[in-house]
C-alpha cells in the first residue's frame, strides 16, 4: 500500500507485543539497578561541576560590570536551576526509565517517531564532550609546564575523553567508583575555595584589600547593556546544567526515593557552594585582575592569598580533574540515551547499538560517543572556528529543557492514566522556570550594543547552527518515514517487545 504523502505521520501499522518476529535477549541488553543515593549524587556534580566555576566567574563580572550584579546574576542563575531539577524531579519520579529527556518528549508530543528522530541528533551530535577535554588537556599542559601547541592540546583531549569512555566501557563498576572519588574530589575543591575565602576577608591576604564589597561602590559599573546582562546570566545557568544527568538511567536503585533524595542535596550543595566560591574570589582578587586574568580567576585568588605556593602550583591539575570527572559523567549517561535510541530501531544497526556485550555495558554506543567526540576535537582550525565548535552543546540543552517544561505541563492537562509522579512541583515554580528557559532560548538572537561578533563569527551563529542540527531530525524523519515508504511503494510495520524495566524494542519492517 502506498504512504499518503500529505498525511503528517508515517504509515506505520503496529503489530502485537512480544511478536515472534523479534526476539530479544534482555541480559544482552538491561543493566541491573546498582546506583544508590551517593552514585546519584555523584553523577549530577560529576555532569554539572567542570572547570567553568574556576574560569566563568571573571567572563560573568566582565559582562555584568560590577561585584554586585555578577552576585546576583549568580543568584538567580542558581534559583532557575533549582526550579529546572524540582521539574526533572517530578518527572523522573514518574517515569524512571532510561532516556531522560527523551522518554518524556515522546509522552507529550506527537508524532513521536519525529520526537525520537530529533533527540537523536541531539544526543549523538550535540552531547559530545569536547569542551571539557579541551579545558582537561589544557591544564594538564599547565601543570606539567609544558607550552601549549595545538597538537598537543587535541592529543591530550582525545587522551582524556578515550579514558573516559574506556574505562565505563571495560571496567563499569571502576569507572562507576571513579567517578564518586572525583565528585568528592570537585566539591572538596570548593570547599577548600570557600575556606580559604573566608580566610581572605579575615585579612589573611598577600595583597590589599580589594575592597569590593564595600556597600557604596559594589554595584558601581553596573552594565546597561541587555545582552551583556543577559549573556552573563547565560554563562552562570549553563554552569549548573547537569542536574538531568540522572534521570537518563534505568540503573538507579529505588528511583522514586533516590531521586527524592538525590537531587535536591547535589543541587543545593552544588549552589551554594558556586555562590560562596564567588564571594571568595572577590575577597582576595581586584577588579581589575578579573578584567585582566587570563588565567582561572580561582588561581589569582590562590595566588593574592598563598603567593607562590605549593597550593597555586597545584590549582591547574585540579582544575583538570575536575573537567576529567565531567567528561567521566558525560561518557557514563549519553551512551546510554544513544542505547535506548537503539531500542527504538531509529538508529542505523539498531540492534548492535542497543547490546550491552561484552562488558554489560553499551560498547558501541560509547565507542559512537567517542568518535563523535574526536571529531569535534580534531575537526575545526585552531581558534575562533575550534572554540565556537566546542561551546555548541550549551544552547540546545537549553531548547530540550524548555520543551521538556512544555511537556510536564502537558502531561498534567492530558490527565493521563499512566502519569503518576510521586512528587508533583508547585505550579509557580514550572512558571518561573519555563519563563527563565524562555529567556535563554531568545536571548542568543537579540542583537549587542556593540560587538556582533564572538570568537570573531556572527554573535547568532552558535545558537543557528545548533538549531539547523536539530532540524536534520525533522529531515531525517521525513525521509525515512515519509518519503521512501511513498517513493518506494511500502508500508513500515512496527513490531514491539516489552522489557521487565517498562521499556521497549521497537523494529520497522518493511512489506509492500
Amino acid at each position: 500500500m502506498a504512504v499518503n504523502p500529505n498525511t503528517k505521520a508515517p504509515a506505520i501499522v503496529a503489530e502485537a507485543e512480544e511478536n515472534t518476529q523479534l526476539q530479544v535477549d534482555e541480559s544482552h541488553i538491561l543493566q541491573g539497578r546498582s546506583i544508590g543515593v551517593f552514585g546519584a549524587i555523584s553523577l549530577i556534580v560529576n555532569k554539572i561541576v567542570g572547570a567553568g566555576i574556576f574560569s566563568t566567574p571573571a567572563t560573568i563580572f566582565k559582562l555584568s560590570g560590577s561585584v554586585g550584579m555578577a552576585l546576583m546574576i549568580w543568584l538567580i542563575a542558581g534559583f532557575i536551576s533549582a526550579c529546572g531539577a524540582l521539574v526533572m524531579l517530578e518527572l523522573g519520579t514518574s517515569m524512571p526509565r532510561s532516556g531522560g529527556m527523551k522518554v518524556y518528549l515522546e509522552k507529550a508530543f506527537s508524532p513521536r517517531l519525529l520526537v525520537t528522530c530529533v533527540y537523536l541528533f541531539y544526543c549523538v551530535f550535540l552531547q559530545v564532550s569536547a569542551s571539557n577535554a579541551i579545558t582537561a588537556s589544557s591544564y594538564l599542559l599547565k601543570a606539567a609546564g609544558l607550552a601549549t601547541t595545538t597538537w598537543r592540546l587535541r592529543g591530550l583531549a582525545i587522551g582524556a575523553s578515550t579514558f573516559s569512555v574506556g574505562i565505563h566501557t571495560v571496567w563499569p563498576k571502576g569507572g562507576k567508583a571513579l567517578q564518586d572519588v572525583l565528585s568528592f574530589v570537585k566539591l572538596f575543591i570548593l570547599f577548600f575555595i570557600v575556606c580559604s575565602g573566608f580566610a581572605a576577608l579575615a585579612g589573611h591576604r598577600k595583597v590589599p584589600n580589594p575592597h569590593n564589597f564595600d556597600l557604596a561602590t559594589s554595584f558601581e559599573g553596573t552594565s546597561s547593556d541587555g545582552y551583556s546582562i543577559g549573556s552573563a546570566l547565560l554563562n552562570a545557568i549553563f554552569a549548573f546544567h547537569g542536574y538531568d544527568n540522572v534521570n537518563v538511567l534505568s540503573e538507579v536503585k529505588r528511583p522514586h526515593k533516590t531521586l527524592r533524595i538525590a537531587l535536591p542535596v547535589a543541587m543545593g550543595l552544588i549552589t551554594v557552594l558556586y555562590i560562596l566560591a564567588n564571594i571568595a574570589y572577590f575577597s582576595a582578587v581586584p577588579k581589575e585582575e578579573f578584567i585582566d586574568s587570563d588565567i582561572t580567576i580561582a588561581a589569582s585568588m590562590f595566588k593574592n592569598i598563598f603567593d607562590e605556593s605549593a597550593a597555586v602550583k597545584a590549582l591547574p591539575a585540579l582544575v583538570a580533574i575536575s573537567a576529567i570527572g565531567h567528561l567521566l559523567g558525560i561518557a557514563f549517561t549519553v551512551p546510554r540515551v544513544i542505547q535506548e535510541l537503539g531500542k527504538d530501531g531509529i538508529t542505523p544497526f539498531p540492534s548492535l547499538i542497543m547490546q550491552n556485550r561484552p562488558f554489560q555495558t553499551p560498547a558501541v554506543a560509547l565507542a559512537i560517543h567517542l568518535c563523535v567526540t574526536i571529531i569535534f576535537i580534531c575537526a575545526p582550525p585552531a581558534g575562533d572556528a575550534f572554540n565556537f565548535v566546542v561551546k555548541l552543546s550549551s544552547y540546545p540543552t537549553t531548547v530540550m529543557l524548555t520543551a521538556t517544561t512544555f511537556a510536564l505541563i502537558k502531561l498534567r492537562y492530558s490527565r493521563s492514566a499512566d502519569y503518576e509522579p510521586t512528587y508533583s512541583t508547585p505550579w509557580v515554580i514550572i512558571l518561573f522556570y519555563l519563563a527563565g528557559s524562555l529567556f535563554l532560548v531568545v536571548m542568543p538572537f537579540i542583537p549587542p550594543n556593540g560587538s556582533k561578533e564572538t570568537y570573531g563569527l556572527p554573535y547568532y551563529l552558535s545558537p543557528l547552527v545548533a538549531l539547523a542540527i536539530l532540524a536534520l531530525g525533522f529531515l531525517y524523519y521525513a525521509l525515512r518515514f515519509l518519503v521512501l515508504p511513498w517513493v518506494f511503494q511500502y508500508e513500515l510495520h512496527q513490531v514491539t517487545v516489552g522489557l521487565a524495566d517498562g521499556s521497549r524494542v521497537r523494529r520497522y519492517r518493511r512489506k509492500t
